[in-house]
């Protein structure tokens, strides 16, 4: 009987891990279409390409902490994405080229 228990335990934590697994899974996917995106209409480099997708999980995994779920109008909320958004802004900035960033905001717009 003992078993029987610790095995519904041990199934119950697998079923959680599993789920926080895939939640990872999704930033990394949001970011690596992202980068594949951004690389098709700036051409990019292999170096550049790693390291935006890194600069896109940090933004992803900002938002998916501070932003999703919550209400935008909360000035901590907005001031959260605010700074998410300029973090990102900056370390773009740093990736690309002049050329290449102009061509992005061209593309954002």
């Amino acid at each position: 009987m003992k078993k029987i228990i610790n095995l519904g335990f041990f199934a119950i934590a697998l079923f959680f891990s599993t789920q926080s697994i895939s939640a990872q899974e999704r930033v990394e996917d949001v970011a690596k279409l992202e980068v594949a995106k951004l690389s098709e209409a700036v051409q990019l480099t292999g170096d550049q390409q790693r390291t935006l997708f890194r600069v896109y999980v940090a933004k992803e995994s900002g938002y998916a902490k501070q932003i999703k779920g919550k209400d935008l109008n909360n000035p901590d909320v907005a001031n959260a994405k605010t700074a998410i958004d300029a973090t990102f802004e900056k370390e773009l900035k740093a990736v690309l080229t002049a050329d290449q960033f102009k061509k992005y905001q061209t593309i954002k717009q």
